[in-house]
């Protein structure tokens, strides 16, 4: 083993000179290495490269500033303000090419190249499972050493394994990390996409774990097959998405997360800018809004090129921190993990075991409106 603090980023498989490493599901359907011992010549590099073993350099935020993207119609289709689609927007309109998340027709999650804007709709919106890089570092390397331009777009993890893998810093790539609060496992969302259709009675076609059809916020909609039925269902109330905010479900390596830091992994992080309507009150917007923290002086010059298609209020590191604590740490380990996927087989898992809390009062707050959500807000503010 490599390291028992994998987080499938492939890295290794890809430089791996012998090719024996591979990266399988375990137990728990998150992707772990696996080396062929008799291919194996021990030369090490898989650990030397590993950036779990040695984490590459990271940088301070420069700048750290609340957004929102002006196009409605790009912005309607983003999870908060748009930064990715706003950025990636401007790469592929020079010629570039971007690296984002889509899912493929058995709902696996994983890193994609762009190349056009019509392509680009795929990548935008939140995907809460862990996604498959694949040979997308591979892509990437041979992208940047043709002089094409590259914006990576992943998780921190993520962002660490593809620096590990280019072992040199490349002017024309652009890295951006999420603010991540941990990763499901591929295998639980699955099983989540088929218990979807079969409450629905049909299969499911399209899931949006952010829809914005009421607001920014975070509730999820879903069609399925049958006489195109869409749903849309707040989080606290669905299984799947209850337990991922709880922390509940992630991979036992996020819990210990080398990335949950000031200092970032990359030229520019980005998420929902939570508690923007007491830090920035004017800027708030039920339309979304994103931070952004521009880590490097490439970070910074990318966005400054682009800073026009924004709305864009200046903020302060210890503004955006407070709403959204995987900035300093990591998520806290849940009583609840072990049973999880200990229990993936049990009958009607996800009617008990997943189980939200069936409370009134998490239902009457499911169920409100975002407007009436932030009046609530405000008042809870205003008398603490």
């Amino acid at each position: 083993m490599i390291t028992e603090k994998c987080t499938g980023c492939r890295a290794c498989e890809q430089l791996c000179p012998k090719k024996c490493i591979s990266l399988q599901a375990d137990d728990e359907g998150f992707l772990q290495t696996v080396i062929e011992e008799t291919e194996c010549v021990h030369c090490g590099l898989c650990e030397r490269i590993c950036p779990q073993n040695h984490l590459p350099e990271k940088s301070a935020p420069l700048r750290v500033v609340a957004a929102r993207y002006k196009d409605d119609e790009v912005l309607k289709r983003s999870a908060s303000g748009g930064v990715f689609a706003g950025v990636a927007r401007r790469v592929i309109r020079r010629g570039g090419v971007v690296f984002g998340v889509t899912y493929d027709e058995n709902w696996r999650a994983g890193h994609k190249a762009c190349h056009t804007l019509e392509e680009l709709s795929e990548q935008q919106s939140s995907k809460y499972v862990q996604a498959d890089t694949g040979d997308t570092y591979a892509q990437v390397k041979e992208l940047l050493e043709e002089g094409k331009t590259v914006l990576y777009s992943g998780t921190g993890c993520q962002i660490g394994g593809l620096r590990a893998f280019l072992r040199k810093e490349y002017a024309n790539l652009i890295t951006m990390d999420l603010i991540c609060h941990g990763v499901s496992s591929p295998l639980l969302f699955r099983k989540y996409i088929g218990w979807l259709g079969g409450k629905m009675n049909g299969k499911v076609l399209a899931y949006n774990f952010r829809d914005k059809s009421e607001g920014w916020g975070l509730g999820y909609k879903t069609k399925t097959k049958t006489k195109t039925k869409t749903k849309t269902l707040p989080s606290t109330l669905d299984p799947y998405y209850y337990n991922f905010l709880k922390g509940s479900n992630y991979r036992e390596c996020c819990y210990d997360c080398r990335y949950c830091t000031k200092e970032r992994i990359s030229d520019m992080t980005i998420g929902d800018y939570w508690g923007i309507e007491k830090e920035h009150p004017k800027f708030y917007s039920t339309k979304g809004v994103s931070v952004v923290l521009l880590n490097t002086r490439k970070g910074t010059d990318c966005f400054s090129e682009c800073e026009g298609d924004f709305l864009v209020c200046e903020s302060e590191f210890e503004k955006a921190v407070r709403k959204n604590h995987n900035l300093i740490r990591p998520t806290q380990r849940t009583e609840q993990r072990d049973s999880i996927y200990a229990r993936m087989d049990a009958p009607d898992y996800f009617d008990t075991v997943l189980a939200p809390p069936r409370n009134l009062k998490n239902s009457i707050k499911g169920l409100l409106p975002m407007e009436v959500k932030l009046i609530l807000k405000k008042i809870k503010q205003r008398f603490l």
